[in-house]
C-alpha cells in the first residue's frame, strides 16, 4: 500500500532526532569533490536535504535536533552552508569513521551531548545527506510510523524483476576476456521484495542498544536496519515515494534534475527567478 493510500493520524508535535551521515565522495559521480556539495539545481545535494527537513520541521511546527556526520576536512564546509542557507536545527557537526556504521556510532555519541538529549522513548532518524529528494509525505510517512514502532525504514516496492545469481560453471565457455557470466540460482517472488532508502527510524533507546550489541557481537553491515534484524528486531517496511533517490553517479543527478523539474511545474515547490 501507498504512502498516499494511508490517513495519517496528525502527530502531536515532539522532539525529533536526526543523524545525518553526509562523508560521501565523488567517485562515482566522476567528480573531485564530495558529492554533498556537488549543486541540484543550483543548491548543494546536502543543503537541499537539510531545506527537506527544515520544511517538514515549520509544516508540523516540530522540535528538531540534528547531527551531521561528516569527514575532517569537510567539516568547515558544511557549517558554511548550514550558515548560509540558515540552518538552525543542526546542534553539531562531528568527524565520521572508517565505515558509515562507524560514522551512526558518531552521530549517537553527539546526539547523548546535545542540550536537550534524547530520551529512550524519542524518534531518531538516520538519513542519507545525499538523499537530497526526501520530500513531505515520505518523512510524515516515517516520523508517524516511528511513533507505533521500534524500528521501521522507508523503502519502495520492487518494480523489477530480481533473479538470485550464482557463480558459472568452470566448464562454461569465455565469451568476454576470463569473466563468466553468473548463472540463475532463483527468480524471487517480486511481491515480497522491496528497496529500502532512509530515512532509517528507530526508539533512541533501541538504537543505542542495537549500535553497541552489534559492536560487541563484532555485526557489521551497510544498512543500520539491518543490524536490528541480526539481532532478532522486527523491522516494519514503509512504503514511501520512489523520488527519494540517493545521488550516487551522474545518471542520478540528472534524474533529480528531472524531478524537481516535475515538482516546479506542479507548483510543489518555486521554480528558479520567481
Amino acid at each position: 500500500m501507498q504512502f498516499d493510500k494511508i490517513k495519517f493520524p496528525r502527530p502531536e508535535p515532539r522532539d525529533l532526532y536526526v543523524i545525518i551521515p553526509a562523508a560521501g565522495l565523488g567517485q562515482r559521480m566522476h567528480i573531485s569533490d564530495s558529492k554533498q556539495f556537488f549543486k541540484i539545481g543550483g543548491i548543494p545535494v546536502l543543503a537541499r536535504t537539510l531545506l527537506a527537513f527544515e520544511d517538514f520541521r515549520k509544516k508540523l511546527d516540530l522540535p528538531l535536533h540534528a547531527v551531521i556526520v561528516t569527514s575532517l576536512d569537510n567539516m568547515d564546509r558544511v557549517h558554511a552552508l548550514i550558515e548560509n542557507y540558515e540552518i538552525s536545527y543542526v546542534e553539531r557537526v562531528v568527524e565520521g569513521g572508517a565505515t558509515r556504521q562507524d560514522s551512526v556510532a558518531a552521530g549517537i555519541a553527539a546526539l547523548s551531548l546535545l542540550d536537550r538529549a534524547p530520551q529512550d522513548s524519542d524518534i531518531v532518524f538516520i538519513h542519507d545527506g545525499a538523499r537530497c529528494m526526501v520530500d513531505f509525505p515520505t518523512l510524515q510517512a516515517c516520523y508517524t510510523s516511528g511513533m507505533f514502532y521500534d524500528v521501521c525504514v522507508a523503502a519502495t516496492p520492487c518494480k523489477n524483476t530480481i533473479k538470485l545469481a550464482a557463480p558459472a560453471m568452470e566448464s562454461d565457455s569465455v565469451l568476454f576476456e576470463d569473466k563468466r557470466p553468473p548463472l540463475v540460482a532463483q527468480t524471487l517472488d517480486r511481491s515480497l521484495l522491496y528497496e529500502v532508502q532512509t530515512p532509517q527510524v528507530f526508539k533512541y533507546g533501541v538504537l543505542v542498544d542495537v549500535s553497541a550489541r552489534a559492536r560487541e557481537a563484532g555485526i557489521t553491515a551497510t544498512d543500520d536496519t539491518a543490524l536490528a534484524e541480526a539481532l532478532g528486531i522486527p523491522v516494519h517496511l514503509i512504503s514511501c515515494s520512489y523520488s527519494n533517490i540517493k545521488i550516487t553517479t551522474p545518471e542520478d543527478a540528472a534524474l533529480a534534475e528531472f524531478i524537481l523539474k516535475g515538482r516546479e511545474e506542479k507548483g510543489e515547490i518555486e521554480a528558479p527567478g520567481k
